[in-house]
């Protein structure tokens, strides 16, 4: 009986793993940081994308939708937002234009907030930075972007005269867009940089081979 049991319990605890620590995806997370041009775009794109279809599936959990394609679009083409059906063509125009406002958000992420939070560049402290700045954005979305712009129209603090489920859809709506951000876009740590003196004094002397002949030559003359 002992026996099965110590077996039962080992099979389910090889069910569970650690926490992700920063060995994880190395490879991956050495070519962001040596390329966050290229990796955050790459970041936005998928963040906006995801973020986006949950937007839209809002609905599902009991929050207004957000679907900012179509606000986008009406907005582009000079149609009152929300009020009529929404064609084909409105939806295309709003999608590249929202898709494009999350690639070049991550962009300004990867080089005007990411290196300038003071924390250090784990996999926690990449994600934590990524939501920071999702929070910022839905910060500006709700107090200015949607009354002032979707719905001109005094909307209270943060929109909260719009309903306390708009603002919590907001955020929520980005945050979620961070947290994709911050998953993939996670770079390295970069290692210390040595110091140009202590790399000197830490290098091997070296040898200095004497010439056994000299004293020899010396005493001769």
């Amino acid at each position: 009986m002992s026996t099965t049991s110590s077996k039962a319990r080992g099979s389910a605890s090889g069910l569970f793993t650690r926490v992700p620590t920063d060995d994880v995806l190395p490879r991956w997370r050495a070519w962001v940081a040596a390329h966050p041009i290229g990796s955050s775009l790459l970041a936005g794109a998928v963040a906006t994308q995801f973020a986006t279809v949950f937007g839209i599936w809002f609905g599902g959990f009991g929050l207004p939708q957000l679907n900012w394609p179509e606000a986008n679009g009406e907005l582009i083409l000079g149609i009152p937002v929300f009020t009529h059906p929404v064609a084909a063509g409105t939806y295309f125009a709003g999608e590249i234009s929202h898709f494009t406002d999350g690639v070049f958000f991550a962009l300004l992420f990867a080089l005007l907030f990411h290196p300038f939070v003071p924390l250090r560049n784990t996999i926690l402290g990449n994600l934590i930075k990524a939501i920071l700045f999702g929070t910022v954005l839905a910060v500006i979305s709700a107090a200015w972007f949607v009354p002032a712009v979707y719905l001109p129209h005094h909307a209270g603090f943060l929109s909260t005269s719009l309903g306390w489920k708009v603002t919590f859809a907001i955020f929520l709506w980005h945050w979620i867009y961070g947290y994709f951000l911050g998953t993939v876009y996670c770079p390295a740590s970069k290692a210390p940089k040595e110091p140009v003196d202590q790399a000197l004094s830490s290098a091997p002397e070296a040898e200095t081979i004497h010439d056994a002949t000299a004293p020899a030559e010396t005493a001769a003359a």
